[in-house]
């Protein structure tokens, strides 16, 4: 199935959102752990979502993006060879971490690296001026 580039775009950012969502509930079970307050096994339980979630987005992305990026413009392969190159192997990367974390100080680590990673991807993949429906765009154009 292919989408259209401001369909996977819309979709790959609300997923972002939410990422984001469920690291903000792990910032704040994390606060409450530290402070004696809160439940080690309810921030786990939290962790392990966000990893799931990663995972299936991940997935769900780099089918989207593949397709999309071929259909894009003349640059669609160099973009396709760098997502799947570095781009996955840093998912894989975050992905362990946000298993192995041992200590609230390390899994914020890893959650301002995950946060990092997205806004990275909204930066050269994931924006409008890449995932357009359009084919041809002319700069300056009105």
């Amino acid at each position: 199935m292919t989408f259209a580039p401001s369909t996977a775009l819309a979709e790959l950012l609300a997923q972002h959102e939410k990422l984001r969502e469920m690291m903000s509930t792990c910032d704040q079970l994390a606060d409450e752990l530290d402070a004696d307050g809160g439940d080690a096994a309810d921030l786990t339980r939290e962790v392990a979502r966000v990893r799931i979630a990663f995972d299936a987005h991940n997935r769900h992305e780099e089918a989207l993006l593949r397709p999309v990026l071929e259909s894009t413009d003349a640059f669609g392969d160099v973009r396709i060879d760098q997502m799947v190159t570095a781009h996955v192997e840093e998912h894989r990367v975050l992905r362990s971490h946000l298993g192995l974390w041992t200590a609230t100080s390390a899994l914020r680590e890893v959650l301002a690296d995950l946060r990092a990673h997205l806004e990275a991807e909204e930066r050269y993949f994931l924006t409008a001026r890449i995932l357009r429906d359009d084919v041809v765009s002319v700069e300056g154009g009105g």
